[in-house]
């Protein structure tokens, strides 16, 4: 069965909190997807913030559902933590008490002496909470594209909660409660690295230092409400404390909880180079180009998503039909 809403849209059967959860974000990102210059200037090209905070969206998850979320499923979680080589992998949150279920499952306390250590991902909760699954649905019904939810929570007195690194996902970062300090930098060079992968960069053993980087594109502090939209491939920085003089960027300090809606259509292969590699799969013809080692400019040209696919194929046909009736006016 389904639900009807005020959007129009049809939401599968779901408690009617869920529905209105999903209606609310639905708007956020429709608003986004129907922005045309957001399709043709915006998107995988630079960073944005949404300043003005979007209704509904402040405190719609809190710590309180995360640790209902934690208490009623047996869900797994990620402590962030800087490696020795400079880069950035996931620890474990706790560790299984014993063979039995109660023992092997993730506890609250746990979550909450990690947040006090650095930041606590729940990948893909979206996956197994239903009110991120909720939200998840409203991405892709505006966005048309894969997508999956990843939680974070950080301690409000974390310097880095994240170092620089890059991700395959373009994000959309919503801000539940607390607030984070983030810093986005244009993307380097691949060719500097072609061994690198530029969508992971500063992750695993990759080290990826704020020397090779230029001054941000985008600094900000997060709160409750706004949006902020990251490309994929565009390195960024997080954390709950000012870097430049050490104070909580919330007052009162209280930790951040931040939901990041990553749109996933490099892992499903939705580029240009993917297309391509594709098509020379079906040929049998063998694939010599080495992504990596063109100049940027062609590289992230190859790794756009085609103006068919998802939200953008409804501003490419409007684009089309209006070159259409422009070329259609009759000379003298």
């Amino acid at each position: 069965g389904s639900s009807g809403s005020g959007s129009g849209v049809d939401w599968p059967s779901a408690p009617a909190e869920n529905i209105e959860l999903a209606e609310t974000y639905y708007r956020a990102f429709e608003v986004l997807a129907r922005d045309a210059d957001f399709a043709a200037d915006v998107w995988a090209r630079k960073p944005l913030l949404v300043a003005e905070p979007i209704a509904g969206v402040a405190g719609s998850f809190t710590l309180d559902d995360v640790r209902e979320a934690v208490d009623s499923d047996f869900l797994e979680a990620g402590l962030g933590v800087p490696t020795a080589e400079g880069g950035w992998k996931m620890a474990p949150v706790s560790q299984p008490r014993g063979s039995s279920y109660e023992d092997a499952k993730l506890r609250y306390v746990d979550v909450a002496a990690g947040i006090e250590r650095g930041t606590v991902v729940f990948n893909s909760a979206g996956a197994h909470v239903p009110k991120l699954g909720a939200i998840c649905l409203a991405a892709l019904r505006a966005f048309g594209l894969p997508n999956c939810l990843n939680m974070y929570l950080t301690g409000p007195s974390v310097k880095q909660s994240a170092p620089p690194h890059t991700d395959k996902q373009d994000v959309f970062v919503l801000q539940m409660s607390g607030a984070k300090h983030w810093r986005v930098y244009e993307p380097p060079p691949p060719s500097r690295r072609p061994g690198s992968d530029p969508l992971a960069r500063g992750k695993g053993d990759d080290k990826l230092c704020l020397s090779e980087l230029g001054e941000p594109l985008l600094e900000t502090v997060l709160t409750p409400g706004q949006l902020l939209y990251v490309p994929a491939g565009f390195p960024h920085t997080t954390g709950t404390v000012d870097p430049h003089d050490g104070s909580h960027v919330c007052d009162p300090p209280e930790p951040s909880v931040g939901l990041t809606v990553g749109i996933d259509t490099h892992i499903w292969g939705l580029n240009y180079f993917s297309s391509r590699q594709g098509a020379l799969a079906l040929a049998s013809l063998p694939d010599q180009l080495t992504p990596t080692q063109l100049d940027p400019d062609k590289y992230w040209r190859g790794m756009r998503v085609p103006q068919s696919v998802g939200f953008l194929r409804a501003h490419a046909e409007a684009a089309g039909e209006e070159e259409r009736a422009g070329g259609d006016g009759g000379g003298g």
